[in-house]
């Protein structure tokens, strides 16, 4: 099976199996997608995660947009790496992701395809029909109700209220009428 792996680590001729902090997963595995568009979400430079993305049934990866231009934010000028790799792999539902495969060994990596721009390549995956966006201009009631539920569950969740997490400075910013109404209902 083919899979890939993106990220902004570059010159690596083997992916390793690690445990992360942000995996559902707690024990030390490769992640990787089955998707090549999904993997340029993962070339990231934050310290903290905040991939709003789902998988349609018909397998593309939608990304949504949960504030104004934060596709940009997050992307604009990130250099990164498309690995591609192939081997028998595993797949854990834990990973909540659908077209997410892992190894519990190292994987040998076949080919890559340097990014120069994650944003630039996430909107040519978009205009190849590879990937959907929804912008946060377009987003439907519905579809901001349910950020906002995921807003709240993650400062409850990871006790971001503390101020201590990664994620703090980012909610705090970003949300902040969530933020405010957390500390009065949390």
């Amino acid at each position: 099976m083919i899979a890939y792996h993106g990220t902004i680590i570059g010159n690596i001729d083997i992916l390793r199996p690690f445990a992360s902090p942000h995996s559902n997963l707690k024990y030390p595995c490769v992640y990787l997608s089955t998707n090549k568009a999904l993997s340029a979400i993962y070339i990231w430079n934050q310290p903290y995660k905040w991939m709003t993305f789902e998988i349609q049934e018909d397998g593309l990866p939608v990304y949504n947009e949960s504030f104004k231009n934060g596709l940009y934010e997050f992307y604009n000028g990130v250099k990164g790496y498309i690995y591609t790799c192939e081997s028998d792999f595993d797949v854990d539902v834990n990973t909540n992701i659908k077209c997410a495969v892992i190894s519990k060994t190292a994987v040998p990596i076949k080919g890559v395809d340097i990014v120069e721009n994650a944003y630039e390549r996430i909107l040519q995956y978009e205009q190849l029909g590879q990937l959907k966006i929804n912008h946060f201009e377009e987003l439907t009631d519905q579809q901001i109700n349910k950020d906002k539920n995921m807003v709240m569950g993650a400062i409850k969740r990871l006790g971001l209220l503390k101020g201590e997490h990664p994620l703090s400075n980012f909610v705090r910013e970003k949300f902040p009428i969530y933020w405010e109404e957390a500390l009065h209902t949390l």
